[in-house]
């Protein structure tokens, strides 16, 4: 195998700047809590994935709930992949397990934690999205918005001593049916960086997680300053760019 919101709407307008600089605002230890009430045993949704290591969903189509897809710079899709290394795609599933740097060619991304998550240790153990309530990553669409959640999430190879829990939203935004999107990232709990075999020990050091989103057109990104650092996990939990420490 391979290696075996409802958002601020002007932030995303924005970061289609080149010249953004990110502002850190706050510095709280707050959580912010994820939002849920859509059904399934965690209220995340009734969609997940197994147990597994550098997998993905199936081609999830997204014009219930973007009738019009999403217009993510120069591409409208219509379609994206939920992967277990805490992030989506829209050009085909995504295994790799070490964050590449922004940009990506080639490789429409929405990251709010691209690493290397392990959700193969679960409580019961189970595939079935029925039986298990942490470790797990779901997803959840609705008209007008799309939400993924990593549940508790361990790192490779099977730790679960320490967690992260996060959420990425999509939310449509504009005169509906023009594809325009907001996106919110959450963080609730950070507590690894790096996976064994991204050079980390314990859940740190080596390469650590990034998080952003990349057009894949090697021009527009966005990368959330102090990526692929040591200290990327407590700057996405208790920092902020719209006030709200754990919101970007």
């Amino acid at each position: 195998g391979m290696r075996g919101v409802l958002a601020h709407r002007a932030l995303f307008a924005a970061l289609v700047s080149t010249s953004l600089m990110i502002g850190f605002i706050g510095n709280a230890a707050a959580e912010v809590a994820l939002i849920d009430g859509f059904g399934g045993v965690r209220g995340f949704g009734t969609s997940c994935l197994p147990p597994n290591d550098d997998g993905s969903s199936e081609v999830i189509d997204l014009t219930p709930a973007f009738p019009s897809g999403l217009r993510f710079f120069d591409s409208a899709h219509t379609s994206t992949y939920v992967n277990t290394n805490g992030n989506i795609t829209f050009s085909g599933a995504l295994w790799t397990y070490t964050p590449n740097p922004f940009p990506v060619a080639a490789q429409p991304m929405i990251a709010p934690y691209w690493a290397d998550v392990d959700i193969r240790e679960r409580s019961g153990g189970s595939s079935d999205c029925t039986t298990f309530t942490e470790n797990g990553v779901w997803w959840h669409l609705e008209r007008g918005r799309m939400v993924v959640t990593w549940d508790a999430v361990g790192y490779f190879s099977h730790h679960n001593d320490l967690r992260m829990s996060f959420q990425l939203i999509l939310t449509e935004s504009g005169c509906g049916g023009s594809g325009d999107f907001d996106v919110e990232f959450r963080y609730n709990r950070c507590e690894w960086t790096t996976g064994d075999a991204s050079g980390g020990s314990g859940g740190f050091g080596g390469t650590p997680g990034q998080a952003g989103f990349d057009a894949g057109n090697s021009t527009d990104y966005v990368e959330i300053p102090g990526s692929r650092t040591g200290t990327i996990h407590t700057i996405l939990c208790t920092t902020s760019n719209v006030g709200e420490p754990g919101i970007w």
